[in-house]
């Protein structure tokens, strides 16, 4: 019986990833809040560039769908417009 009280305190510990999600963490400039997203990294450091005639949502689901979630299920991007961004730094 203890062997059995082991393997199911040894199931226990160990936790199911958790349901896929992806986290998008949208960077705006006061007087530029609606302006479109082109660039894209995620956590890992991976950078995606919007293509000509991409929409902002199959861009985004692109970047998505390239990253990999961590230990937890979650995938984090970071998208910002690469203008703003360079005008600002």
């Amino acid at each position: 019986m203890q062997s059995l009280e082991k393997r199911i305190a040894a199931l226990e510990t160990t936790s199911a990833p958790a349901d896929e999600m992806t986290i998008v963490r949208r960077i705006v400039w006061p007087g530029h809040l609606d302006a479109e997203i082109d660039h894209i990294r995620d956590d890992d450091g991976n950078e995606w560039t919007r293509q000509p005639g991409e929409s902002e949502t199959t861009f985004t689901e692109r970047a998505a769908s390239e990253t990999l979630a961590n230990k937890t299920g979650v995938k984090g991007l970071i998208a910002t417009t690469r203008e703003l961004d360079h005008a600002n730094h």
